[in-house]
């Protein structure tokens, strides 16, 4: 029997998907004859070669070996496989060691190269969630996307991620899941439903113009009746609007005192 032929017997009986090397060959011919028999099956697209000295059969591969045996054999930090949205026949598997792509039985598999921390957060599901808003970058990410994405996340998970990613996403997942100070206030209506940064004096202003008298309250408690009342003196209402805020400004301040 040929060497092809034993080392095509060898592979039949190892699981399916295995990664195997030239080592686990060395008992059936010599070092020069399995190099060029591996050789002649990758190029009959039998088996793979997707690292050096490391292969897999064609159509058969276990993504989680592949990486396994990477680490292992390269000591590159390999992180979890990116599924690629788009198609179900391709995946990246972030690696601290050289990009280089594996096609596959109709499937692709794209190592590409990241930093330490992109790998990190591969190794778990909340961090894929920040990797792809990360490699999705700033310009093409909205406050509701990075909101329906972390959301619901408690302030220590986000914590335990806040070292692992860039500033301007730290600063966008801070500014959309911040607590709108219409709900701090207990406020009857989102007056700040435009932005959750508003400026208190522009709140303050709109609690004015609505002048429900509920609302006027908690915030005259929250930022105190002088506050209020400044702004009141430097904004601009119609005469009716004024009467009555000036009325309601009066009788809070007796509750108040």
């Amino acid at each position: 029997m040929s060497t092809s032929n034993k080392i095509r017997s060898t592979i039949t009986d190892l699981p399916k998907g295995s990664v195997f090397s030239c080592k686990d060959f060395l008992s059936v011919g010599t070092r020069a004859s399995i190099d060029q028999a591996l050789y002649r099956m990758v190029n009959a697209r039998e088996i793979i070669r997707f690292a050096r000295g490391l292969y897999t059969v064609a159509g058969e591969v276990n993504t989680n070996a592949v990486v396994l045996a990477i680490e292992k054999k390269t000591g590159e930090r390999v992180g979890k496989a990116l599924l690629n949205p788009s198609t179900s026949t391709a995946m990246t598997i972030p690696t601290s060691g050289l990009s280089r792509t594996v096609v596959t039985g109709g499937h692709q598999i794209q190592f590409r190269r990241m930093s330490q921390r992109k790998i990190q957060l591969s190794q778990t599901a909340k961090g894929l969630v920040l990797l792809d808003l990360w490699n999705r970058g700033m310009k093409d990410l909205t406050t509701i996307e990075i909101k329906r994405a972390t959301g619901n996340w408690s302030q220590s998970e986000i914590d335990r991620y806040a070292t692992l990613i860039p500033e301007w996403l730290r600063s966008s997942m801070k500014q959309s899941n911040e607590q709108r100070k219409s709900i701090q206030l207990g406020l009857s209506g989102p007056y700040d439903w435009s932005s959750t940064q508003i400026k208190d004096h522009v709140l303050i202003t709109k609690v004015l113009e609505k002048h429900k008298f509920e609302d006027l309250v908690r915030v005259c408690f929250y930022y105190g009746v002088s506050r209020v009342k400044r702004v009141f003196r430097n904004s601009v209402f119609d005469s009716i609007t004024k009467a009555t805020v000036r009325r309601m400004l009066k009788n809070i301040s007796k509750g108040l005192s």
